[in-house]
């Protein structure tokens, strides 16, 4: 196993130091003075796919502004594991498709990520037998929950989520791709885990295909890489012993936090609370890295690309993991041997949560 996770080590050699929003705060002043308040009157437009952002909010329709914050509160937050990544909790996905939880019943849904128990989410890491958290990362697999949303108004369903090590101070650093990776502060917990310590992305089915390899905002990857990432077999699939089911197989790609500049954002919905160390108020956004650079050209730097089996093992489940990684390159490579089992985190584990 510590092969699988020394391996994300290698990424830090590719990249050098780079300015973080402070250097941008006199460049910003203006805009946040004049900017910020344009948010609550936003001008008329028109509704291209139901997930048009304007004025830092997402819309369901040109007439359905949704202003749903974690805790109803913009500020405070809430003690949830659904909060995430940012305290603003639109429901985009759950209001376009017009039910409280437009999620079916499959073992991804009732058992992994909870909802048999009445959860939006559920936490799963690695223990042994004192329930102690024996790789120090831990998963977080979400339902229709709301989390997950992303700067293009898409991405809050079946979100994903791999956090790994303990708190640090916020920064940034500009990569040799010229993305801006930076730390990642969690709205629930307040805890900032470092840059390539927080992994995200969405929940696939049992294998991977071309539609899992695009962003919403920016379109299709290129570079034939996706084609070589399909090609990966799930061993878990076609297992009688695993739990049967859609679901009871999955794949999943997650990919780095980064924050970028764009003098098109308005507000903090998208940045808050990882970049509240600067008090950004306007002018940027973060996001789980999966942008192509350029579409059907480019594709991510980084990609962590999970296969997974849902097992029963007495009176617990486990999911059993195989790790591949593209690593600054157009080849994905596995990781480690393969077979690598997490568990749910319970109330007697000494788990985050």
């Amino acid at each position: 196993m510590s092969l699988w996770f020394a391996s994300i080590g290698l990424i830090f050699a590719a990249h050098t130091p780079f300015s973080t929003p402070e250097s941008r705060a006199a460049e910003l002043h203006h805009a946040q003075s004049t900017q910020i308040f344009q948010a609550a009157t936003p001008r008329p437009f028109e509704i291209a796919d139901n997930r048009n952002l304007n004025g830092g909010f997402c819309w369901a329709s040109s007439s359905e502004k949704l202003t749903n914050f974690c805790g109803g509160d913009p500020k405070t937050g809430s003690h949830d594991i659904s909060c995430s990544p940012f305290n603003y909790r639109p429901f985009l996905f759950n209001i376009l498709n017009r039910t409280p939880n437009p999620c079916g019943g499959y073992p991804y849904e009732k058992i992994v990520a909870g909802a048999q128990n009445g959860q939006g989410a559920r936490a799963w890491g690695a223990f042994d037998g004192n329930g102690n958290n024996i790789v120090k990362d831990y998963w977080v697999f979400h339902n229709c929950d709301g989390a997950g949303i992303q700067p293009d108004c898409a991405g809050d369903i079946k979100y994903i989520e791999r956090l790994e090590g303990t708190n640090t101070e916020p920064n940034c650093t500009k990569g040799s791709h010229g993305r801006n990776h930076c730390t990642f502060t969690h709205p629930d917990s307040g805890t900032t885990f470092g840059q390539f310590k927080y992994w995200a992305g969405w929940y696939g089915n049992g294998q991977i295909t071309e539609e899992d390899c695009k962003s919403q905002a920016t379109g299709n990857w290129g570079g034939g890489v996706c084609d070589k990432i399909a090609k990966i077999e799930n061993p878990y699939e076609n297992d009688q012993n695993r739990v049967q089911g859609p679901g009871g197989a999955f794949s999943f790609m997650l990919f780095p936090w980064v924050c970028e500049a764009d003098s098109n954002m308005v507000g903090n919905n998208f940045t808050w609370p990882t970049m509240s160390k600067w008090k950004t108020t306007t002018g940027w956004k973060c996001y789980a890295d999966n942008e192509p650079g350029t579409p059907y050209v480019g594709w991510p730097p980084y990609i962590e690309i999970w296969l997974a089996g849902l097992y029963k093992e007495g009176n617990t489940y486990t999911i059993r993991l195989d790790k591949w990684m593209v690593n600054n390159s157009d080849t994905p490579v596995k990781m480690g041997q393969g077979g690598y089992k997490i568990y749910p985190c319970n109330s007697n584990d000494k788990c985050p949560w």
